[in-house]
């Protein structure tokens, strides 16, 4: 398995139509910085000619090495839907549990 190491994050390109799968970033936010990073990318996607698809959300975590960054783990949400319920989740979370 080949280790892709990034020298920095803040120069990664999510975007890409290379091959079938065309990826389009529409936001990031960086959850969390340090030896261990996350970051939830906001994308959509497409195959082929088809309709962009989406939009979904990625959560990459992301280890510190002496070269850069390598990609550790990464969840994928696979339908718009579980975004707007996430992010409802979220907010009544917030509300129901904030000080």
């Amino acid at each position: 398995m080949l280790i892709m190491i990034i020298p920095d994050l803040d120069e990664l390109v999510i975007e890409s139509d290379d091959g079938e799968v065309a990826v389009e970033e529409l936001g990031r936010t960086v959850l969390s910085e340090g030896q261990w990073t996350v970051v939830a990318y906001f994308v959509r996607t497409r195959i082929g000619s088809d309709p962009w698809q989406g939009p979904i959300l990625w959560l990459h975590r992301y280890q510190k090495m002496s070269q850069g960054w390598k990609l550790v783990s990464r969840f994928k949400t696979t339908q718009p839907d579980q975004v707007e319920k996430l992010s409802k989740a979220l907010q009544k979370w917030s509300q129901d549990y904030s000080s």
